[in-house]
């Protein structure tokens, strides 16, 4: 008697369940998302505790924001790892992408990237690179008026030994 008992009460247990997995995965269809990858979510914020390994990414629409567990952060977002949840955390102003709050990888328009940082204009020193949005070091041989990139000791001495052709009758 005993047996059938708890077969019952197992399989009805079970049921349960699977009703409520089933109802936690349809909420959060509201606002175009998903609760994939969450372990609370809601109809009215979406996500707001993600799986171990997983982003939390907050969108803000006015006054209203929805959260959603992502792998990686969005471009103009960074993630940051916490012992409780894991966020996505916007960029500087300037950072069009970034490694951290303030490493950048790269910048908004109308910046150039300079050793992480986004910068108006490249610092003295250095060029800008229009197709990369970079400020690079300039070699020794780009200095400023320096046609000829040979050091000037080789030049001085080029012109000790004078190696042009001599014309007959002349004499040195």
């Amino acid at each position: 008697m005993r047996a059938p008992l708890c077969l019952l009460l197992l399989v009805a247990h079970s049921v349960d369940m699977l009703a409520l997995n089933r109802r936690k995965k349809q909420v959060g269809t509201g606002l175009g998302g998903n609760c994939t990858g969450c372990i609370i979510c809601s109809e009215e914020n979406g996500c707001s505790t993600c799986q171990q390994r997983l982003f939390l990414f907050i969108r803000r629409e006015g006054i209203r924001q929805y959260g959603k567990c992502l792998h990686d952060c969005p471009p103009g977002y960074f993630g940051i790892r916490g012992q409780e949840v894991n966020r996505c955390k916007k960029c500087g102003a300037t950072c069009e992408s970034c490694f951290s709050q303030d490493f950048c990888i790269r910048c908004k328009r109308r910046f150039y990237l300079y050793k992480g940082k986004c910068l108006p204009t490249c610092p003295p020193g250095t060029l800008a690179h229009q197709n990369t949005r970079e400020c690079q070091e300039r070699s020794s041989g780009q200095k400023k008026g320096r046609k000829d990139r040979r050091p000037r000791k080789d030049r001085k001495l080029d012109h000790r030994l004078d190696v042009r052709p001599r014309q007959p009758g002349l004499q040195p």
